[in-house]
C-alpha cells in the first residue's frame, strides 16, 4: 500500500468517525492529514527525481562505453565469461608508499622505484632531505 493510500485510508478512519461535535480534534486531524499529504508529495517528488538520476547515470554509463570502445576497440573489458568482471593489469600501474616527514611532521606520497637505497626523499611541504 502506499504512503498516499494509508493517507485516504486514515482519512476514511477519521471521517467515519464523526468527530463533527468536537471541533478541536477536527481542526488537529485535518492538520494532521494535510502534513501527512505533504510528506506524501515530497516522497513523490523524490521518487521522481531519483529515478530521472538513474537514468541519467545509466546513459552517462552508456556514453562512457561508446567512448571507451571508439578509442580502443581492440581493448577487452571483461573475460569474456560473460560477467562484467575486469581483467586488466594493474602492473602497469606505478606503485606510491605513504610517509611522514620527520622535520614537519607532515605526510605525503612518494614512488620507492624511483630512488636509490642509498638516496634521501625531499619532503614536498618543508623542502627537507631525509632517509627513508
Amino acid at each position: 500500500m502506499s504512503a498516499r493510500e494509508k493517507i485516504a485510508y486514515l482519512r476514511g478512519l477519521i471521517e467515519g468517525q464523526n468527530m463533527n461535535e468536537n471541533p478541536a480534534a477536527t481542526k488537529f486531524h485535518e492538520a494532521l492529514l494535510g502534513a501527512l499529504d505533504s510528506i506524501a508529495a515530497e516522497l513523490d517528488d523524490i521518487s521522481e527525481s531519483q529515478d530521472d538520476i538513474r537514468d541519467y547515470v545509466e546513459d552517462l554509463e552508456d556514453e562512457i562505453m561508446e567512448l571507451h570502445e571508439k578509442l580502443d576497440p581492440d581493448i577487452e573489458d571483461t573475460c569474456g565469461c560473460g560477467c562484467e568482471e575486469d581483467v586488466f593489469d594493474d602492473d602497469d600501474e606505478e606503485e606510491y608508499q605513504a610517509t611522514t616527514c620527520p622535520g614537519c611532521g607532515k605526510d605525503f606520497f612518494y614512488q620507492p622505484d624511483a630512488y636509490d637505497d642509498d638516496e634521501d626523499l625531499l619532503c614536498p611541504h618543508c623542502g627537507e632531505p631525509f632517509k627513508q
